[in-house]
């Protein structure tokens, strides 16, 4: 999907959202059903972070400047990490209102809460369904030969997000089910506490990728890139070599190689275009490469760290 077709789902996500958020906050005080003000809460969050996510879109698109030399390639990392840790904070708070209200059960006006809920469920489950149809790029082709398929954080953490309401929607819809019918209150707990650590344990790994990927990181394998550029005749060593993902597409990569040979600058290049090619091939986006004579193969330079 292209970057208008994510801002334009986004938009529609966003403004089903605020209503929703406004129909359950009245729903709730009017009930009295602590569930659906938590609810609502949890869905304000989550409107603050699809904005975020909105926000991130728009600024991703945006060129290189003098003054932003790299653009904003990390906006969507940005935005998935601010909108994890937003999704995890509102989690931990269904829990405790969860285990509180396993102890201390609120009286509320089943009828409404299970009519607010299945609202709120359809809207939930409607916005996921629009989310999951551009989380996942398709035929990203880098050799021609082979199709890529990635995940663009920022939109999954936002599909994660109205999951994560979806879940707490059936949650109380189905306690105030259970309440109406047997007036067991203490359903509707028990069922919060289960989707709200399921929604956490989702939602990790896309904080700890976000996280590490804002802090120029590597999770691939290093030794195998290493190898890679090493199987070049041409090359003695290899120092300095750095990997990161400025976000879900992009793979970089830099790295200073020695050469066995005083070459001419065009076989030089030659060689270089060869490792690059083969980079490509692995997914690297983009790789700079500084070739040097074998003076610096002892690695007894002031930019060579261990």
């Amino acid at each position: 999907m292209n970057e208008n077709s994510k801002k334009t789902t986004l938009q529609k996500v966003i403004i089903l959202n605020i209503v929703l958020v406004v129909a359950e906050v009245i729903a709730g005080i009017y009930s009295g059903s602590m569930a659906l003000l938590a609810d609502a809460f949890h869905n304000l969050g989550d409107v603050l972070a699809l904005f975020i996510s909105l926000v991130a879109i728009v600024f991703g698109a945006k060129k290189a400047t003098d003054s932003m030399t790299f653009g904003y390639i990390k906006a969507e990392m940005m935005a998935a990490f601010v909108n994890s840790i937003f999704l995890v904070v509102m989690m931990i708070f269904i829990l405790i209102e969860s285990i509180n209200r396993f102890f201390e059960p609120n009286e509320i006006n089943a009828p409404i809460v299970i009519v607010t809920s299945l609202i709120a469920l359809a809207i939930n489950g409607f916005s996921t369904w629009l989310l999951s149809q551009n989380k996942v790029e398709h035929n990203h082709n880098h050799d021609h030969a082979h199709e890529h398929h990635h995940e663009d954080a920022n939109i999954k953490s936002a599909y994660l997000h109205m999951l994560g309401d979806a879940a707490i929607s059936f949650s109380v819809a189905v306690g105030g089910v259970i309440i109406y019918l047997f007036g067991v209150v203490v359903v509707d707990s028990i069922l919060s506490l289960v989707f709200s650590i399921y929604i956490i344990k989702e939602t990790f790994p896309l904080l700890k990728t976000s996280f590490y990927t804002l802090l120029d990181s590597n999770i691939d394998d290093i030794k195998e890139v290493e190898d890679l550029i090493l199987s070049s005749n041409e090359v003695l060593s290899v120092h300095d070599l750095h990997l990161y993902r400025p976000n879900s597409k992009e793979y970089y990569g830099s790295a200073h190689i020695v050469l066995k040979d005083d070459l001419l600058l065009s076989q030089v290049e030659i060689i270089l275009e060869n490792i690059r090619a083969k980079l490509c091939k692995k997914g690297i986006t983009h790789f700079i490469i500084q070739p040097e004579s074998l003076k610096y193969d002892l690695k007894a330079t002031c930019c060579y760290v261990h």
